[in-house]
């Protein structure tokens, strides 16, 4: 039998390859039809299961450009999104850390802006639903504290409307039971509000977390110092806050009356183990801004107020003056 032609071998290779690529690439569009058609099917009543693959999906289309994907993602995003159940699935599925992600990487993709809003508006809705979530919470239902934690820490710093509710909660939550207040000291709610005041600085936001810190903090000095510790920034972060807001009288009172009650708390019996909160505060001028509160409502004619302020911050601690920095006097002429 004569040998086979080895150029009708190649072809035959060739044909095939040709074939199973076309095979392929129909697999390919039949499953990104498939996925599209499942995108628009989604809705509230999602599983919790099922998110991460919508976030799967529209990270595809953010990651190859694909519209389709990123505006049927995002509308199923939007959908989930209608209620509190499928708010809660999200939630659960780690979909708002997901979400943020692409959200900061949106400026860095190359997509049409028409699209780049679809995906924007997705984030609002969850942003919208967030803060509706938190008025409503019941702060009876203990298991939901965690998800206000979750909520507060990711989009806290990134919406000020979600702080303002998550503030709420926190608040009705330790108004409910003080052991609420407990729990949050030890799951880092300092943490958590020390980024809601560093990202925010509208007034009336700021006002409402010093509120919350005083509440939080008016607790054993063995409870709250080491917290304070750890996160002992938030003390340079509330001073900072009060010198952008000068003129704002509650804020400088709950702003003072938050740094007086840390002032009270001393080092506990075995100093390697507590620092003294009075050197964080010092270091921070926060005698010294206060000392500014007091003379603008005295220039303002308001002596009561200032009066007040001035015994509120009376406990501040004050610098202590060195050799160094005193006053020289004239040296005597040899």
């Amino acid at each position: 039998m004569p040998p086979k032609s080895r150029s009708k071998s190649l072809a035959r290779i060739d044909s095939q390859k040709k074939i199973k690529k076309i095979a392929t690439a129909t697999i390919s569009e039949d499953k990104k039809a498939a996925d599209l058609k499942w995108l628009e099917e989604v809705n509230s009543s999602i599983g919790e299961s099922l998110v991460p693959r919508v976030f799967q999906l529209l990270g595809f289309g953010l990651a190859q450009g694909e519209r389709q994907f990123l505006r049927a993602g995002s509308s199923a995003v939007e959908r989930i999104c209608e209620d509190n159940e499928g708010f809660i699935s999200l939630v659960k599925a780690k979909g708002v850390e997901t979400m943020l992600s692409f959200l900061r990487h949106l400026p860095q993709a190359q997509i049409a802006p028409a699209t780049s809003e679809a995906v924007n508006a997705a984030g609002a809705a969850i942003f919208r639903r967030a803060a509706a979530w938190l008025d409503e919470v019941d702060e009876v239902d203990f298991d939901q504290l965690q998800h206000v934690l979750y909520l507060a820490f990711w989009l806290g710093g990134e919406d000020e409307d979600v702080a303002l509710s998550a503030l709420g909660a926190f608040e009705r939550f330790t108004l409910y039971r003080s052991e609420n207040g407990a729990t949050l000291l030890q799951s880092e709610v300092i943490q958590v509000l020390h980024r809601i005041i560093g990202h925010n600085r509208a007034p009336e936001l700021v006002s409402e977390a010093f509120t919350l810190l005083y509440r939080l903090c008016d607790a054993p000095a063995a409870v709250v110092v080491p917290l304070l510790t750890d996160e002992n920034g938030i003390i340079q972060t509330v001073v900072e806050s009060m010198t952008q807001a000068p003129l704002n009288m509650r804020l400088q009172l709950a702003g003072l009356r938050l740094l007086a009650l840390w002032s009270q708390y001393d080092v506990g019996e075995d100093p390697a183990d507590q620092k003294d909160l009075k050197l964080f505060i010092r270091e921070a001028n926060a005698y010294e801004v206060s000392r500014d509160v007091i003379s603008n409502l005295t220039r303002a004619g308001l002596s009561h107020a200032a009066t007040w302020m001035s015994t509120i911050s009376s406990r501040l601690p004050q610098r202590v003056r060195g050799r160094d920095d005193e006053p020289r006097g004239r040296e005597r002429p040899r």
